[in-house]
């Protein structure tokens, strides 16, 4: 009964995350329909944001709970899990094509920035200061978004518009749909806000009464818990014929949440880098990220037999990680 109450919990805060994200992206599409033409750089700035919201608030709550190294876990882990897991399981299920636009616009950021978290980890701690530089590096992502979106066609952007409204659309668990509005907007960030926090304590509960290495609980169940309404969404994209989706999503997503979510974290409470995490984890997090950039660059578009690699790749790190945790 010990055990099953906390795993209750953490699914009954899964949902509670899903439908949560699920109405509030839904309120922000006639948002992103008014946003007009111009507004085509403010949307894709809202996907990357909403995408990422639950791994935000789950990251900022474990480190509030004094469990920074369960926040350092759902950053790294989240970033693994939106390559392998939601992009490969993707690939796998129909080749995902990608525009050029792409590629330049977050494929470049999304390989530079876990090797700058890399380098800046390097010294043991991501100081208050560090956790600043990363959130303002955030800055010129932004710009680099807007100088794009100038160089694109009325036409063009007419039909990213339409892509981002899709993509808000896809976001979450869309059972019980509500029409988008301030109530579903109000409705979703309660729901949002309550299931990162259970979510957030039924990790400090494992750790604790477990006595699993507060890590592995972030990069597993914590990274996984918060992606799951995203790959469902990215799944759906898929079965539609809307694959760049999932690519989009995983791209933003890991830009957003290396240098907001880790930006943020580290912040709040400086982030301590032992050796082991030196030597598996964030070389596993730069490896994937360049895997899946090299396969977008090579032929803008990821195969199936890449999307199995992509998929054995997060399976093989997580296996590794529970591995070392229990040796």
């Amino acid at each position: 009964m010990q055990i099953l109450i906390p795993i209750l919990l953490t699914i009954l805060s899964i949902l509670l995350m899903g439908k949560g994200s699920d109405w509030l992206t839904d309120s922000l599409i006639p948002l992103a329909r008014k946003l007009g033409i111009s507004g085509v750089a403010v949307g894709l700035i809202l996907v990357s944001i909403a995408v990422s919201l639950p791994e935000i608030l789950v990251a900022v709550l474990t480190t509030i709970q004094g469990f920074p190294a369960i926040s350092l876990g759902v950053v790294l882990g989240s970033i693994i899990c939106n390559i392998g897991l939601m992009t490969g399981l993707c690939a796998i299920i129909r080749p995902l094509k990608v525009k050029k636009t792409l590629i330049l616009r977050d494929g470049i950021f999304s390989l530079v920035i876990p090797i700058l978290v890399f380098a800046i980890g390097a010294g043991g701690e991501i100081t208050r200061l560090e956790g600043g530089a990363l959130l303002l590096l955030f800055i010129p992502y932004i710009v680099n978004i807007f100088l794009q979106e100038r160089r694109v066609s009325d036409e063009q952007k007419t039909k990213n518009l339409k892509e981002i409204e899709l993509e808000l659309d896809f976001i979450g668990f869309t059972f019980g749909k509500l029409r988008p509005g301030w109530l579903s907007f109000f409705l979703g960030t309660a729901l949002l806000l309550a299931g990162a926090y259970l979510f957030s304590l039924q990790l400090g509960w494992f750790a604790t009464y477990w006595s699993i290495d507060e890590l592995i609980v972030g990069l597993t169940l914590g990274a996984l818990g918060p992606s799951l309404p995203n790959i469902a969404a990215a799944y759906k994209a898929t079965r539609k014929g809307m694959g760049e989706i999932a690519v989009s999503e995983t791209l933003g997503s890991n830009v957003f949440t290396l240098l907001v979510t880790l930006g943020i974290a580290a912040m709040l409470s400086p982030v301590s880098i032992s050796h082991r995490w030196l030597s598996f984890e964030l070389p596993a997090m730069i490896f994937m990220s360049f895997l899946l950039f090299f396969f977008l660059l090579t032929r803008q578009t990821i195969s199936r037999l890449e999307g199995s690699i992509l998929l054995f790749g997060y399976l093989a790190i997580v296996a590794i990680q529970i591995f070392l945790a229990v040796r």
